[in-house]
């Protein structure tokens, strides 16, 4: 008698099939990974090469600023700045950023390595993050040097238009009643006036206190130019005063001599008793008939020269 033949159990079939299952998913799984893993890679490479491009920049920036910081530096005393001190940190700021230039190395960094990736990412953003702290602190150290040189030069404007005031007000006092126009001197006051306000605004710039310098100085020569005017005009009518007088007692010593040039020869009488005994009986009638006249008297004359002076006496013809 033949055997049966034996048909595949239930339990059997299904066995297998669950094995299938179980390999195809586990398959799934495996592919799923990968694929996430090849994700995450590329989309970290990806990041990094735009961070990478960033701290390129960040560097550019940096050197042109480090440039900047140099020449700023070069070109600043420490007699330019109210506080040298700003200087030094500038220096400073200048090494710190020194070290700082350059873009990281990162050769080794691949697409399919999520970790060399990620690595080289961090290290260019740590750079960036760098170079922007070093440009910032760069910049407000430059930003103080320049301010303290403008803070200077206020300084030394200011002390250049106190100067200038102090001097208007002892020109302003010394001047009064020294001008030929009083005016000047009253627009000196205003002037001085408005220089002390420029000075006491702490707003004040330096274009404005070297204009207040410069209305002062204007004022100021308006007065010394009013001084001279009448210094001037007293030194001329002193001169002219001078002239006159002079002019007077010219006239009036030629007037005298005209007056002794005019009046002849002047006579003196002088008694002489030679005369009186040699006369004759005549000449004594005669004398004492003139006797109203002579009275025993000779007439003696005075002969004078051009100039009024009186030589010498000899007896009238």
């Amino acid at each position: 008698m033949a055997e049966e033949e034996k048909t595949p159990d239930v339990s059997e079939k299904s066995g297998k099939k669950r094995t299938i299952i179980i390999a195809a998913v586990a398959a799934i799984v495996v592919l799923a990974g990968v694929g996430g893993y090849a994700y995450a890679s590329n989309t970290t490479y990806d990041s990094y090469e735009s961070q990478l491009e960033s701290a390129k920049e960040a560097d550019s920036k940096l050197v042109k600023t480090l440039a900047e910081a140099r020449t700023l530096v070069k070109a600043t005393k420490e007699t330019d700045v109210l506080d040298k001190t700003v200087l030094d940190s500038l220096t400073k700021s200048i090494k710190t950023g020194d070290a700082l230039k350059g873009v990281p190395a990162t050769s080794h960094a691949t697409k399919w390595n999520l970790w060399s990736a990620s690595k080289a990412k961090a290290s260019v953003v740590d750079d960036i993050a760098k170079a922007d702290d070093s440009i910032d602190a760069i910049g407000k150290a430059i930003s103080k040097v320049n301010k303290s040189k403008t803070d200077k030069q206020v300084k030394d404007a200011k002390d250049t238009l106190n100067k200038t005031i102090s001097d208007a007000e002892t020109l302003y006092k010394d001047s009064e009643g020294k001008v030929s126009d009083d005016k000047t001197r009253e627009s000196l006051e205003t002037a001085i006036d408005t220089a002390k306000k420029t000075v006491d605004d702490k707003k004040s710039d330096v274009k404005t206190l070297n204009s207040q310098k410069d209305a002062v100085s204007k004022a100021v020569t308006g007065v010394n130019d009013s001084k001279t005017a009448k210094e001037q005009a007293d030194a001329e009518a002193a001169r002219q005063a001078a002239q006159q007088q002079s002019q007077v007692q010219t006239q009036t010593y030629s007037n005298t001599n005209y007056s002794r040039a005019n009046s002849g020869t002047s006579t003196y009488s002088a008694p002489t008793q030679q005369a009186q005994t040699q006369q004759s009986a005549p000449q004594q009638s005669q004398n004492q008939n003139n006797s109203s006249s002579n009275s025993g008297y000779t007439k003696f004359c005075a002969t004078g020269d051009s100039q009024g002076n009186s030589t010498y006496y000899a007896p009238c013809n």
